[in-house]
């Protein structure tokens, strides 16, 4: 098995000793200092990969013989150094400097290929168990004589997966025939098509992909890459690395190592066929130049890059040029629904100023295109007027955002949508932004419901301001928005950062932080006590931000969101005293999990007006003191693949009096819950329980039926749950059961025919369930969503719930899995 001891010793403590022994030299072996400087930071890069190793050590099959090899390099690592020590100036031992030096940097060069071995293992290794579980998923679904497919289930999604182009595109036939001459040229590896923001470059890009010829060619070896304007390069390598290979990778450790593997994969996969990068929105900057850099070297491989700003060290450009006029007029129209006779043309000196002023933009003509589609003729002629003073020719990115803010004018009649569009900037770039968020910040800031919420997005998405990425192909689902998410392009973001930035930093509502490394604004690092009376605050850092926070009063905040990228984050501890905080949404942007921390372990103390909390991504306490106190208008937790600790048991107050208001806990792609704790139980207040996606669920709490006020509960693709409780019949007041995609739900309770409010069962693709109980005749109300066998056989043996039951087919959508 993996990991056997050795000597009582697995692979964390053998690099562990040699760090040790190099650390105990010091001054004694100051004579080779360079070489064991060199030697400490190959151990830094090991120990991490070896304590993963350790971690998962019921998962990878790590020989022993190599294990064996590891400690006879780690042992003989020790009597060397120790050997180092004895050498000093003026002593004999001094003139075998040289030969000591040499075994030196032969111990450097051994470490250096056991990381290299070590990383290749692991890759093997994951792939290995892939493949079995893939294995394992083709039986099952084999096993499944009602009528499930026999595709087993992916169960790793390339994270560089190409978009799918979500609209026809006007004007870029010739623009791609000019990419493929251009790029498929012999000598070419690296092509950079530039252009303004709202050129289409992006959409460009797309259609190129998207091509036939191009798809021939590469098939699928073509790999599609967000960069943005902060890229993260390790991360951005390792995501190109797990595309290429279809395994997950632990973290790389370096730079320089992330491209050379990047190298030694393209190697291998690209012998029979090349492959296709395409890089989108690069901007110009030190991470940028590297990227490209090293990408224009590497063999047997095609680069197409898309920015606002030209690259000539890298080979071939292509200036992407606006849309001629008739491409642009047939943009427009389709935008303002004109073809579709909804809204009536006015007079073409009209149209000509608007498509003028909007520079013939793809961005610009939809936008506008969309906002004025079913207005008056008296708001064309204003709007066309408006665009002309700006002029006709398109220089900087200022004069779109001015264009662009005309679009925003006619929301002048909904102030809340204009208002919720200048939100939107607190979000980080180029990233989706969940649906349920946007409402948490709706409810509190403009006292709105979920559904009016909910007419705000579709408002804004109907004028192009954001784009919708789902999970689902159906409408929203009995009011879950979970599944839902957004995106908005950055040049729309940048113009909400614009608009915001007019005014004085005292007077703003909403306060826009985005810190690179530890770069703080110079205004509050001027003052020590920096009042904001802002109702939102966002705050964004990168991996490399370490700096301590300044003070801040923020009196007035409601809501406050943290974007991170570091593996660890220390929050500020003015937090404490936002005394009107109720919304807080941290996001962790990394590929694994980011642990969040306060200097005493008692910030949720000091929110006690929180009502509404979202965590994504990073390892989860909720009440870390032992005697927090009680958060009374707290009404929904929200996590996203987060990783859950002792949440509740380390707490001896009870749960009801913590979270006495409670009404909605929300967890999704939480894959460490194995089972929910019977404490959660005591929350009588809930009326909404989602745990979706869960794929370690294997059991809820016994006594779930003390939820007595609980209205939903969904269970969707938690695919090891097996079996319900006997207290679920409990929940007299449930109206909806969520139990679709529950692989290896065996059977429902025997009294599910007492639940007689339960308006909804969902049980779709749940192939383990061979039989329903007899009692399921006695739910009246009930509308049942099942397959075509589960419908027939409920038609069969209960005739007079044929009205009721609904045979819907559903495939997921994999595209959000790109952000």
């Amino acid at each position: 098995m993996a990991l056997e001891l050795v000597g009582g010793a697995v692979l964390g403590t053998v690099v562990g000793e040699l760090f040790k022994a190099v650390s105990n030299l010091g001054e004694r072996a100051i004579s080779f200092n360079p070489v064991l400087k060199d030697i400490r930071s190959k151990l830094n890069a090991i120990f991490p990969l070896v304590k993963q190793i350790d971690e998962l050590n019921d998962y990878l099959d790590y020989p022993k013989e190599e294990t064996e090899k590891l400690r006879d390099l780690m042992d003989e690592g020790r009597r060397l150094l120790l050997q180092c020590g004895d050498v000093k100036l003026g002593d004999l031992n001094y003139l075998k400097k040289p030969f000591y030096t040499k075994r030196l940097r032969e111990l450097d060069t051994a470490l250096r290929s056991f990381m290299d071995i070590l990383m290749l293992q692991m890759a093997r290794d994951q792939k290995k168990n892939m493949k079995m579980m893939n294995q394992m998923m083709e039986i099952i679904c084999r096993l499944d004589n009602r009528g499930g497919s026999s595709k087993p289930m992916d169960l790793f999604v390339p994270p560089c997966l190409v978009p799918q182009l979500r609209e026809e595109t006007v004007g870029l036939e010739k623009p791609v025939k000019e990419l493929k001459v251009k790029l498929f040229k012999n000598g070419v590896q690296m092509l950079v098509v530039t252009a303004p923001g709202g050129c289409g470059k992006t959409t460009l890009a797309l259609k190129f992909c998207h091509d036939k010829e191009v798809k021939d060619i590469f098939q699928e070896k073509i790999f599609f890459v967000a960069v943005s304007r902060k890229p993260d390069l390790k991360l951005i390598l390792k995501d190109i690395i797990e595309s290429l290979r279809g395994i997950q990778l632990p973290d790389l450790q370096s730079d320089e190592r992330a491209f050379c593997y990047l190298e030694m994969w393209l190697k291998q996969t690209s012998v029979n066929r090349p492959v296709l990068i395409v890089l989108d929105d690069v901007w110009n900057g030190r991470e940028s130049e590297v990227l490209l850099d090293n990408l224009f070297q590497l063999p047997c491989c095609k680069v197409l890059v898309t920015s606002r700003f030209y690259f000539p060290r890298f080979s071939e450009s292509h200036y992407l040029e606006p849309l001629n006029r008739e491409n642009a007029i047939q943009l427009f129209r389709r935008a303002a629904s004109l073809d579709k006779g909804i809204s009536k043309l006015p007079d073409d000196e009209t149209v000509e100023k608007i498509i003028g002023g909007c520079k013939r933009l793809p961005l610009a003509l939809k936008v506008i295109g969309r906002s004025l589609s079913r207005k008056p003729t008296s708001v064309w002629k204003v709007t066309g007027r408006n665009l002309a003073r700006s002029g006709s020719i398109f220089d900087s990115d200022n004069e779109l955002l001015e264009c662009l803010q005309s679009s925003l004018d006619v929301l002048d009649d909904n102030m809340v949508t204009k208002q919720s569009f200048m939100d939107l900037g607190s979000f980080h770039e180029d990233q989706r932004i969940p649906a349920s968020t946007f409402i948490d910040m709706c409810t509190v800031l403009y006292k709105l419901d979920e559904s009016e919420a909910m007419v705000i997005l579709d408002e804004l998405s109907s004028r192009s301001l954001v784009n919708y990425v789902t999970t689902r192909k159906y409408g929203y689902d009995d009011d879950f928005y979970e599944e839902y998410s957004f995106t908005q392009h950055d040049i729309l973001r940048d113009l909400a950062i614009h608009l915001m930035n007019m005014e004085p930093i005292e007077q703003r509502k909403r306060l826009i932080l985005d810190i690179n490394e530890n770069d703080l604004p110079k205004w509050w690092v001027d003052q020590e006590k920096h009042p904001s009376y802002a109702n939102l605050i966002s705050i964004t850092t990168d991996e490399r931000f370490s700096a301590s926070w300044p003070d801040m009063e923020a009196p007035e905040v409601e809501v406050l969101i943290l974007n991170l990228q570091s593996r660890t984050y220390n929050l500020p501890g003015f937090i404490k005293r936002m005394n009107k905080l109720k919304v807080l949404v941290i996001t962790y942007f990394g590929s694994f999990l980011t642990e969040v921390t306060s200097e005493d372990n008692q910030l949720l103390d000091c929110l006690t007006s929180l009502e509404r909390i979202r965590f994504e991504r990073f390892s989860v306490s909720i009440f870390s003191n032992p005697n927090p106190k009680p958060l009374i208008n707290l009404q929904k937790i929200s996590f996203f693949m987060c990783k859950f600790g002792q949440t509740f048991m380390d707490v001896s107050t009870p749960i009801s009096d913590l979270l006495p208001n409670l009404l909605e806990i929300s967890v999704d792609f939480c894959n460490n819950l194995s089972s929910v704790p019977n404490r959660l139980c005591e929350i009588v207040s809930l009326q909404k329980l989602s745990i979706t996606n869960c794929h370690g669920l294997s059991s809820l709490p016994e006594d779930v039926g003390k939820l007595i006020n609980l209205k939903n509960l969904r269970l969707r693709s938690c695919i090891h749950l097996e079996e319900f409780p006997e207290s679920t019949t409990k929940l007299r007041e449930l109206v909806l059961l969520d139990i679709s995609n529950c692989l290896g739900l065996a059977k429902l309770p025997e009294k599910i025919g007492e639940l007689h409010n339960l308006e909804k069962l969902d049980m779709r693709h749940c192939s383990s369930l061979r039989k329903l109980p007899l009692s399921i005749g006695n739910l009246k109300k009930v509308k049942f969503l099942c397959d075509r066998e589960v419908g027939e056989w409920l038609k069969k043996v209960a005739p007079r719930l044929a009205k009721q039951v609904k045979v819907q087919e559903e495939e997921a959508n994999l595209e959000w899995l790109g952000f």
